[in-house]
């Protein structure tokens, strides 16, 4: 029987792993707790994620840095703004280019400094981008530095940011980590003709050999909130009936985690206090999570009252419409919890729909089946895993779909 000291060491070890999953780059500046425990854990994670998920983990003395690979497309989360936007091909465009001119950087720079020398190095790139001279290129940057000051790599008076976007003399002065900068990218750039090609050199999601199909399956399961069986080629589908159980033993070791495994497919439950940059945790406590699991258990009571889906279940246009409106609107019905939080800004029905159903398709409990263009209540469906957040009864005066 392990003592009391084995389980208190498993526990901070695993806790440290899922730390690093969910947010693969911490600065100790940003994080000491989570960056103290890492460090004092730290070969045996190098060692577990390098033999569990084939990751690379790099602890330096002020940050840590996990550089993942393959499932870029599956998995990929962007960054958001602090509106909850996703970032724009501009503002990817300013956080590459800071980060290219971060790493040779003295400690100490002016906003107004590294904006120069992102025009330049834009410029040399053959892109048009000029932050001194257009507003909204200066929110653009400013978005990306905060994002940087996130991670660490910088450290900024985000008020005095916030008066650069207004006004381009404004002063702001950065401190500047050029070490974090550097890890930033998980691997150094290369020259490709398309980003697809990129892309497509990152990953490989049917590999030919066996230990790699494992390797890959773990990532699978370690990173996707559901691996849907329907979803693989077959032969991951085969493998994964064959290894699944040691796939979700080999992750419980590092995670910490249990799994459950269904006809449909696995996910692994994490404990509760997971998250970060690149993790969708479903059900949450945020008001968009309150609302998309609402949404969710009134759509599986209504559709398919007595088992839930078991398959993808389609949802008609107009259920879409009519129970978005009960949880998205402002006068009343499940969006008043956004009247009990902190926040001051209310969003408006169509930003709160678009978060809340990309949080339900994130987490693998919803699929897009149509049209993105067709609009937002078209070409929906629920997925198996969405059963098990059903009982909610249907909206009050709503007849039953044929």
């Amino acid at each position: 029987m392990a003592s009391s000291t084995d389980n208190a060491l498993t526990g901070e070890r695993q806790t440290a792993a899922r730390c690093l999953l969910a947010r693969p780059l911490i600065a100790a500046r940003r994080a000491p707790e989570e960056f103290a425990l890492i460090r004092s854990h730290s070969d045996w994670l190098i060692q577990r994620f390098h033999r569990t998920l084939g990751y690379e983990l790099t602890v330096a003395e002020d940050h840590a840095r996990l550089a993942k690979a393959g499932l870029v497309r599956p998995v990929s989360q962007p960054p958001r703004r602090a509106s909850g936007v996703p970032f724009t091909p501009r503002t990817y465009t300013c956080l590459a280019l800071c980060l290219a001119v971060l790493v040779e950087a003295p400690p100490r720079i002016t906003v107004a400094q590294l904006a120069a020398q992102v025009r330049a190095a834009a410029s040399e790139a053959g892109v048009d981008l000029d932050p001194d001279t257009r507003r909204g290129e200066r929110g653009a940057l400013v978005a990306a530095l905060r994002h940087l000051a996130w991670w660490g790599a910088v450290t900024v008076d985000g008020s005095a940011l916030s008066a650069y976007v207004t006004d381009g003399t404004a002063q702001a002065e950065l401190g500047v980590h050029a070490a974090i900068a550097r890890d930033a990218m998980a691997h150094p750039p290369t020259s490709t003709s398309e980003p697809a090609v990129f892309l497509g050199a990152m990953a490989d999601d049917d590999p030919v050999d066996d230990a790699a199909g494992e390797t890959e399956l773990r990532r699978m399961l370690a990173e996707t909130a559901v691996v849907y069986r329907a979803d693989l080629s077959d032969r991951q589908r085969a493998r994964l009936a064959r290894h699944q159980w040691r796939a979700v033993s080999e992750l419980g070791e590092l995670l910490g985690c249990d799994a459950e495994i269904r006809a449909e497919g696995v996910a692994l439950v994490l404990p509760g206090e997971t998250g970060g940059e690149s993790a969708a945790v479903f059900p949450n406590a945020d008001p968009t999570g309150h609302a998309a699991l609402v949404l969710l258990e009134r759509l599986v009571a209504r559709l398919a009252p007595e088992r839930g889906p078991t398959d993808a279940l389609p949802v008609p246009p107009e259920v879409m419409e009519q129970e978005l409106a009960a949880v998205t609107d402002p006068e009343g019905g499940e969006q008043r919890g956004w009247a009990r939080t902190a926040a001051q800004h209310v969003p408006d029905p169509g930003e709160t729909t678009n978060q809340v159903l990309d949080l339900l398709h994130t987490c693998g409990l919803a699929a897009r089946t149509g049209d993105a263009a067709a609009g937002p209540h078209e070409g929906w469906c629920l997925r198996p895993a969405a059963a098990r957040y059903g009982g909610r009864p249907p909206s009050p005066g709503t007849e039953e779909p044929e």
